[in-house]
């Protein structure tokens, strides 16, 4: 699609940029840079293109905030960044270059911790010498380095440990056994010095609370909200600005009413209130839809605190997850667990396949492939949830660097239906599923007085996301699957088998992205938990669960055996993973996570880094989002225009001079 030229220029529509853009970090491995198209935005009404404008600046508006939630500096660390970077003239080109590269890894992670495993990196050209130099040319060019009175000098060494000292607070969420998460943990939604005893100790109204920062004073806990004229202020401010800009344009009473009170939960800070919002938000199934708020809370280690993300997408065809969502009380009467721990309360889910327009915080540049919401385990068992999967996104993607993987890391007799099946049948099935019937599934135990979120704490995050992706892998042989057209009998063994060996050599495969020999974020928990309990046969070596890894020519590979024995391994462990989350089992799952999931074979992963590394595969993908820009007449929005005209820097820039901005004007 081409772009369309803004209706403040006469320039004529640059090329799209859509697709691969640019590789980031040592010879491109770091991370893949993907421009992101939005098919039919076009064909959205006015009224609707104005509402996602609005919760596109309300997005934007919060992307600052997750900086400063990941760590105390990370939002200073970008600034001066970006200062140096935009007031470069006269430095050395390797040396601008230098800056440049690192300033783009800290946009794409939000600070200097990998968005994938939690660990710290430091730049790979920049010396503290090198930035000292070029902070010092760019302060003569007119850079502001700090909005305080510290000098450059003084801004500089207050962050030099935080840049180029890999021992320095090397973790941002610990999660590892026999550790204080919190005082091991450099996240900052505490201060330096508190311990988890010292946050167990409050009210649970400040220990469970999901939007909140504990502040050490005195000797004293002190629990700081995110409200306005509190924490983060002035940027839920503005985020309330364009929130109140997009009410009139909301599509049906309840999103109006879901911004409403959105509106008030900023206001007052009170969690209750968000809860409500989620209700509304629930019962809205509108063209255009929207994230806003302190929602995920993988970056917790205790899994607790939500982390800053915004979202504005709009329905693209659906019709297979239609028909998985018309379906949904089936596969939960079909579940491998008891049925105290079924749902009873069945309502048809809100499922969506959508285009995004962007996403920021915690949701962006790097993008998941879905989100199933709200994490409130009640609210899911009375409401229900709403399972939104991302087209443009699970579309974007490389089939050379795909035909190049398969070639590499998979054994001959399944390369042919992995390129065949990977793509077009199995990734969006497992992601339909994982989404639909797989978070959206089991109730808690009726006598639990708890929310299971805060029972498992450090294990919640990896156990629900392990327990959704067994849930589609369980049911991708399920005749329903045939019976509603999302696969032909004739193709289904094969879409099976393929989906069985593309999660565990894919994740074998991605075990580079594991910083040392263990395993921290909670999705590749998830990942290895699977993997290892298959190929360990759940510890009992009475079993065979159908699954092993052999050696050809020096090179690991997975192997699958027999899909019905490892299909049993996956009933055995969804059953685990289900009674311990419906019971708030944290003894039994961090017993089970820690001595399947925590550590990856060190020969394994030296040959699978050495292989990426001849492939020059980048460990990650990164996203530019649509340009919207607005058409004023009278001082009103009155039409929008779309364009996909960005790189990463050109985008991550315009989001930082529209931070705290309320003008239609500033774009």
């Amino acid at each position: 699609m081409c772009a369309k030229p803004s209706s403040r220029t006469s320039k004529p529509p640059r090329q799209p940029l859509h697709g691969e853009l640019e590789r980031l970090g040592p010879k491109g491995r770091d991370v893949l840079v993907l421009g992101l198209d939005a098919p039919g935005f076009d064909d959205l009404t006015t009224r609707q293109k104005i509402f996602a404008y609005y919760m596109y600046r309300a997005a934007i508006a919060g992307d600052a905030i997750m900086y400063m939630q990941n760590h105390r500096h990370a939002f200073e660390l970008k600034k001066l960044l970006e200062a140096v970077h935009t007031h470069s003239a006269g430095v050395e080109e390797d040396l601008k270059t230098a800056v440049h590269d690192y300033l783009k890894l800290i946009w794409v992670h939000h600070g200097n911790y990998y968005h994938s495993t939690r660990t710290k990196f430091v730049p790979h050209r920049l010396t503290a010498d090198g930035l000292k130099q070029a902070a010092e040319t760019a302060v003569r060019n007119g850079a502001v380095l700090s909005t305080g009175d510290a000098s450059p000098t003084e801004v500089l060494e207050r962050l030099r440990r935080t840049i180029f000292d890999p021992e320095y607070e090397p973790i941002q969420s610990n999660s590892s056994t026999g550790v204080d998460p919190v005082a091991a943990s450099s996240v900052n939604f505490w201060d330096r010095g508190v311990t988890e005893a010292e946050i167990q100790a409050l009210p649970l109204k400040w220990s469970n609370k999901v939007n909140v920062r504990f502040a050490k004073r005195d000797g004293r806990i002190v629990p700081e909200t995110y409200k306005i004229g509190g924490l983060y202020g002035r940027e839920l401010e503005t985020i309330s600005y364009f929130l109140r800009l997009a009410l009139p344009f909301a599509e049906a009473e309840a999103q109006k009413k879901s911004i409403e009170l959105l509106l008030d939960y900023y206001e007052t800070g009170e969690e209750e209130t968000f809860r409500q919002h989620c209700i509304q938000w629930l019962k809205s199934d509108t063209k255009v839809d929207y994230l806003n708020g302190f929602i995920e809370h993988y970056v917790d280690p205790r899994g607790i605190i939500g982390s800053y993300e915004g979202n504005v997408s709009y329905t693209a065809d659906a019709t297979v997850a239609d028909c998985i969502a018309d379906n949904v009380r089936y596969f939960e009467e079909k579940m491998p667990w008891p049925d105290k721990y079924k749902r009873t309360r069945i309502d048809r889910p809100v499922a969506k396949v959508v285009n995004v327009l962007v996403e920021t915080g915690d949701a962006g540049p790097v993008s998941p492939a879905a989100y199933n919401l709200p994490n409130y385990n009640d609210i899911r068992r009375d409401f229900g949830s709403k399972n939104v999967m991302f087209l443009n996104v699970e579309n974007t993607s490389s089939r050379a660097l795909l035909e190049k993987i398969v070639e590499e890391f998979y054994l001959p007799e399944y390369r042919q239906n992995v390129l065949r099946y990977s793509q077009s049948k199995v990734r969006p099935l497992e992601v339909y599923m994982h989404e639909i019937i797989g978070h959206g599934s089991g109730q808690p135990d009726p006598l639990l007085q708890e929310d299971p979120r805060a029972l498992l704490g450090r294990i919640y995050s990896p156990l629900e996301e392990c327990r959704a992706d067994l849930v589609a892998l369980y049911h991708m042989s399920d005749p329903k699957l045939i019976e509603i057209g999302a696969l032909t009998a004739e193709e289904q063994p094969a879409i099976v088998e393929t989906a069985y060996i593309t999660y565990t050599q894919g994740w074998l495969t991605r075990i580079d992205r594991v910083e040392g020999l263990e395993v921290r974020e909670a999705h590749n928990k998830g990942h290895h938990l699977i993997l290892m309990y298959l190929l360990e046969n759940g510890g009992d070596a009475s079993k065979d669960f159908g699954l092993e890894i052999v050696e050809r020519n020096g090179d690991f590979f997975v192997k699958l055996r027999d899909a019905e024995n490892m299909r049993a391994g996956l009933k055995e462990l969804l059953g685990k993973l289900q009674a311990m989350k419906s019971t708030g089992d944290a003894e039994g799952a961090a017993r089970l996570f820690d001595g399947f999931a925590a550590r990856v074979h060190p020969a394994w992963k030296e040959n699978m880094v050495s292989r990426l590394k001849k492939l020059n595969i980048p460990r990650l993908k990164a996203f530019v989002f649509s340009h919207l820009t607005p058409r004023i007449e009278g001082g009103k929005v009155v039409d929008v225009n779309i364009a996909h005209d960005e790189d990463l820097t050109a985008q991550q820039l315009r989001f930082s001079r529209l931070h705290n901005v309320t003008d239609l004007t500033a774009d």
